[in-house]
């Protein structure tokens, strides 16, 4: 998109267009709610001295409001204004709304649009109208619209007994495995992502090393079947529909911090196939 561009959804009209010679279009003349959302925060008074406790660690929801002009001819505007309120009707899911500024990568937001707004004035008489649209975000975090992928290939596998870290090339019990890959989130703020794993994989294991997590599971996945963990909603479905959440036995869930992330894939029996990790990078 053009810079300080913005469209709602893939095939959604582009407001603030840098070509404005094709008429009717809108101009964009501010948008607020692109900055810090409102915090949910929370106040005790500390008794016995002064001050008191204030816990404002998470964000509420993300209200966006673009305000501007539609800019048209007269016997073309009201066609124009039906596509526009098609274009922003509520929507059951939320859909990306994209945004261009200058300077870093184009941006989404996912979001429920809730509507557009504008009076009928002396305006109409030349084709335009004071327009105002309206969305909100569930989940407050700006993403980059590129959609990262990165492979953790598979460790070698889990077996009982005491590891010891020799630097020859003998051991106890246990095998040490370093295998892993370095999961970079180059955003400011931790960041959801979904991990994939392709059977036949038996009692599967994913580490954070960086954050010292681990997601541990008790489940046989057939050849063919996938085993799909959503780190942001804290899901575990096989073969993305049928949920699988009691598997889970040691549910310590982390998101990806900002920087690298140092993830492993371990299992007690499985094949070569490795573990796909889907993420975008987040912004405040």
């Amino acid at each position: 998109m053009d810079t300080f561009s913005y469209k709602l959804n893939d095939t959604g009209v582009v407001l603030n267009p840098t070509d404005t010679s094709v008429l009717p279009f809108v101009d964009i003349t501010k948008v607020s709610g692109l900055d810090t959302p409102e915090l949910r925060t929370t106040e005790r008074d500390h008794e016995g001295t002064d001050g008191g406790f204030l816990d404002a660690e998470f964000e509420k929801m993300r209200t966006i409001v673009l305000e501007g002009q539609v800019i048209g001819d007269v016997n073309y505007v009201e066609t124009f204004l039906d596509t526009l309120k098609g274009n922003w009707a509520p929507r059951r899911t939320s859909i990306p709304f994209y945004f261009a500024h200058p300077g870093v990568a184009e941006r989404c937001i996912f979001v429920k649009p809730l509507g557009c707004r504008y009076d009928i004035d002396a305006l109409r008489r030349v084709g335009s109208a004071d327009i105002q649209f309206i969305c909100q975000a569930e989940d407050p975090r700006i993403y980059d619209t590129a959609l990262q992928t990165v492979q953790v290939a598979q460790g070698l596998p889990i077996t009982t007994g005491t590891s010891y870290p020799l630097a020859y090339s003998f051991g106890f019990g246990a095998v040490v495995s370093p295998e892993g890959s370095m999961v970079v989130n180059g955003g400011n703020r931790p960041t959801p992502a979904v991990i994939t794993l392709t059977g036949p994989v038996t009692n599967p294991v994913i580490y954070n090393d960086t954050t010292g997590n681990t997601l541990t599971f008790e489940i046989d996945v057939a050849t063919g079947d996938t085993l799909v963990i959503d780190l942001g909603y804290r899901t575990v479905k096989l073969n993305g529909s049928v949920s699988r959440r009691s598997a889970l036995i040691e549910p310590d869930w982390f998101l990806l911090e900002p920087g690298g992330n140092f993830l492993r894939y371990r299992a007690t029996t499985g094949g070569a196939t490795s573990a796909s990790v889907a993420f975008r990078n987040a912004w405040r």
